[in-house]
């Protein structure tokens, strides 16, 4: 099984992040964190290719997402980076962690996260 979803955008890297930030909505998503790591790294002298890390979470799994633990299951990570001259858009799939820290109910709740962080995923990237 891979441990991530990921496709391969048309779009620039700054084009690609702003619709990340566009579309999490559209899909029932809040943007919790987001992690610009090519800033983060440059300022400490470390010069790396275009890297942001989105933390979302659906807009419904708010509250649960606060009590400890939770966030690792319910708390999606959505990765735009540049390699190669090419600007992909991942996310750690939700059902690869639930597996791991959480009995079978949460697990299909998971299946039911990555169904639609695949579609995010996929609309982002424009198909």
């Amino acid at each position: 099984m891979d441990f991530t979803y990921k496709r391969v955008g048309t779009k620039d890297f700054d084009d690609t992040v702003e619709a990340v930030q566009r579309t999490v909505r559209l899909h029932g998503f809040n943007v919790s964190r987001a992690h610009d790591i090519q800033a983060t790294l440059d300022s400490k002298g470390f010069l790396i290719q275009p890297l942001t890390i989105f933390e979302v979470v659906a807009a419904s799994e708010a509250r649960r997402a606060e009590r400890p633990g939770d966030d690792l299951v319910t708390v999606c990570r959505l990765h735009v980076y540049v390699e190669n001259d090419a600007v992909y858009v991942t996310a750690i799939r939700p059902t690869v962690m639930s597996r791991v820290l959480t009995d079978h109910a949460a697990h299909q709740e998971a299946l039911l996260l990555e169904e639609q962080v695949i579609r995010l995923v996929d609309d982002v990237v424009g198909g």
